[in-house]
């Protein structure tokens, strides 16, 4: 007994975990949201979950958790149809995008209580068509929480800046009429990707926030989200393509 618990532990530990995501983006939760809702995505560091022992932190990252099971030849493997050749451009894909996206944060790292800030994030990456942007308060993976939660609020609806520089609101345009859009998470929408011609998705969305009433440090950080493979090459809620990337961490000062 002890020998068949020591070996289901070692391929515990060793087995990827098996979690699928939805290629397109999560396109019915038009809502606050923290990254941990997105289970099926990678994280890009395994520094982003510093609660886990290392091994299990481990497996939260791109090389375990997608390319583990890319090669996996054996079930709960989604990619056993495809030749090593196959499989092997999907990681090579899978890493130039990761090398091609980044994350970006600015605000004001003073204020004063109950006033007004913009913050602006940046993002670029993925492979379309839509990216995910989530304002929250750590570069947690499973325990950030919006920004709202540590006191701040989002005055208003976000302005949302596509791939080719336009205000758009088609995501805020799906919230139930009546409803307030002054949303922590946005998809940008109508994202192009062409990995032969550098072309990679991007959007920009400035945040107005009303800061917290309290003096007192605050942070604040942006979380990515976006996909290496699509529907129409993985199939929907298959594979675990995606991946989380977080900004820098500010520390805002509200005196």
């Amino acid at each position: 007994m002890k020998r068949l618990i020591v070996v289901s532990f070692v391929l515990l530990l060793f087995t990827p975990t098996t979690s699928f995501s939805y290629p397109n983006g999560t396109l019915f939760y038009v809502t606050d949201a923290a990254p941990f809702c997105a289970s099926c995505h990678s994280a890009a560091k395994a520094e982003y979950t510093p609660e886990l022992p290392p091994e299990f932190a481990k497996k939260e990252t791109p090389e375990m958790k997608h390319y583990g099971l890319v090669r996996m030849p054996a079930p709960p493997s989604p990619y056993m149809e495809l030749t090593d050749e196959q499989k092997e451009t999907v990681i090579k894909t899978a890493k130039m995008i990761d090398a091609n996206s980044s994350v970006t944060i600015t605000a004001p790292l003073r204020a004063k209580a109950n006033d007004e800030i913009k913050v602006v994030v940046k993002a670029k990456g993925g492979n379309g068509p839509v990216i995910g942007i989530m304002l929250v308060d750590r570069a947690l993976r499973f325990q950030s929480r919006p920004i709202t939660s540590e006191g701040w609020a989002i005055a208003g609806e976000p302005e949302v800046k596509g791939q080719d520089g336009k205000t758009q609101k088609t995501w805020l345009d799906r919230r139930i009429k009546g409803s307030k859009r002054n949303l922590n998470f946005i998809l940008v929408e109508g994202q192009k990707f062409d990995i032969e011609k550098n072309v990679y998705p991007a959007g920009e969305v400035t945040f107005t926030l009303k800061s917290p009433s309290q003096a007192g440090t605050y942070n604040l950080t942006a979380a990515f989200l976006y996909g290496t493979e699509n529907a129409g090459t993985a199939g929907f809620f298959q594979r675990p393509s995606g991946r989380i990337l977080f900004s820098d961490e500010l520390s805002i000062h509200v005196e």
